[in-house]
């Protein structure tokens, strides 16, 4: 597989994550998430109208259809279909036979999304009262920042990505006047139509308090002037900055990995790294888990790295701790949810769907982390 088909499969990962939060969110998850619905339609249109193979993209579509649950309009014959969100139109869509997400996946989705916006709000909670920046490392087609602008004006949110995705999500954040508002964008009204005029797009965006920034992260390590970095003049590296990697840069090389660690840590004065990374067990604790995740990654091309080398909480705290600093907090997400999720919410999300495999969650959820290293 070439570089280039690598990280085009690495980068429709985010569509995994993304169909997993759409499921997460009509079965009644995360409530909150509500512009997933406006954002997922629109990305997909310009995903497959930047495709000038009709073969090519009569695959996407069916994939796509398949893998988003044949909710969405896939192809849209006109992007205004897409603009006028009718959110109960789709729970009604909902019954004991719609193929969504299992709940095995609803619930590690679950956790994973919740662990990780608590630890955003008491980052921004412990800092009301000066002017703050998230940078979110891989940030695809996340949601949160439609929620936290709005709410937090001493919030500048930077979302850096490969040009594809960033430019995808930037046609459809600028077709949107909701998401387009939340952000502080201007609606455009004439925008590309056809692959080439899309693909030409300029996959940047920019206002007052919202960066989307297109780079390849393997190119930032500690040598790098950030300086001569394009876009990153937008980024004060002296105010209090969190740092989010939601499985990021597990996709790197240890060294590529490593690296990007270094030059954030070495850029930006005061901050912290918020991380979601999957563990793959140790040699000395033999994971059969992990083994199947290995191959599971190979059969879609993917060789993780890091999986194994930073297998366990011990490892990733080590490494945080050499890295980055002492300050470091690693968890397995079994443990996250054992101790950080409150009975009430445990109450509220076993009523959703039944669920008797609980070994087999809590073993799942062993094999992932969440690392908080503050510097």
């Amino acid at each position: 597989m070439s570089s280039l088909d690598a990280d085009e499969t690495i980068r429709l990962t985010d569509y995994d994550a993304l169909s997993s939060r759409v499921s997460c969110y009509l079965k009644g998850y995360i409530p909150h998430d509500t512009f997933i619905l406006h954002l997922v339609p629109l990305v997909l249109y310009y995903h497959l109208n930047s495709i000038d193979s009709e073969f090519k993209k009569f695959a996407l579509t069916r994939k796509l259809k398949s893998q988003f649950f044949n909710f969405f309009s896939i192809p849209a014959s006109n992007i205004n279909q897409l603009l006028n969100v009718d959110e109960q139109f789709y729970f009604n869509k909902i019954n004991r036979f719609t193929p969504l997400k299992s709940p095995m996946i609803n619930r590690g989705t679950y956790l994973r999304t919740i662990s990780i916006s608590n630890k955003i709000n008491d980052f921004l909670s412990s800092h009301t009262e000066q002017d703050i920046q998230i940078i979110s490392l891989g940030a695809g087609n996340d949601t949160r920042v439609f929620n936290i602008l709005p709410t937090f004006p001493n919030v500048t949110y930077f979302e850096l990505d490969m040009d594809k995705t960033t430019r995808l999500k930037k046609l459809a954040i600028l077709s949107s006047p909701l998401l387009s508002k939340q952000v502080g964008a201007t609606n455009v009204e004439t925008l590309p139509t056809n692959s080439l005029e899309i693909n030409s797009f300029d996959p940047s965006l920019h206002t007052e308090r919202y960066h989307l920034i297109p780079i390849d992260l393997r190119s930032l390590n500690e040598s790098v002037d950030p300086g001569n970095i394009p876009h990153f003049t937008f980024i004060d590296n002296s105010k209090p900055t969190l740092i989010i990697s939601e499985c990021c840069i597990c996709y790197l090389q240890k060294d590529e990995s490593n690296s990007l660690i270094k030059f954030w840590h070495q850029w930006i004065q005061h901050g912290q790294f918020l991380v979601y990374e999957p563990l793959g067990g140790t040699q000395d604790n033999n994971s059969k888990y992990g083994e199947v995740m290995i191959k599971n990654l190979l059969g879609r091309g993917i060789h993780m790295d890091t999986l194994m080398t930073y297998g366990s909480v011990e490892a990733q705290q080590e490494r945080f701790d050499n890295l980055v600093s002492s300050n470091t907090w690693c968890k397995s997400m079994k443990w996250v949810y054992e101790n950080e999720i409150e009975q009430s919410e445990k109450d509220r999300i076993s009523k959703l769907e039944m669920l008797d495999e609980l070994e087999e969650l809590n073993l799942i959820n062993s094999h992932y982390c969440l690392i908080i290293s503050k510097f």
